[in-house]
């Protein structure tokens, strides 16, 4: 059972990550040449992935005493609140000023 927290926090983050480099890949192709929106989009996917796997690491974590990840519902709810700040920022303000 433990694997399936890891599994289930490795789903997420990478769900996470991938939507982050949609969001911002389809943003900055517009405004940049294709190579430099993936640069970009790559940087930010990055650092939600790191950012996000933080939020899952144990606060007094052991090697080979305590889990490696630990499911709760605020880093769940933390990562879709990231996921939809970005989705805001990207897809409707932008659009606002049209």
């Amino acid at each position: 059972m433990e694997n399936m927290d890891k599994i289930i926090v490795l789903v997420i983050t990478i769900t996470a990550a991938f939507l982050t480099w949609k969001m911002v890949f389809n943003f900055y192709k517009q405004r940049f040449h294709k190579i430099f929106a993936h640069i970009i989009a790559i940087m930010t996917a990055s650092f939600m992935f790191i950012s996000s796997m933080i939020l899952f690491a144990p606060k007094n974590y052991q090697r080979g005493v305590t889990p490696e990840v630990e499911i709760s519902f605020m880093a769940v709810v933390s990562v879709i609140a990231m996921v939809g700040v970005l989705y805001a920022f990207f897809k409707y303000i932008p659009s606002m000023k049209k």
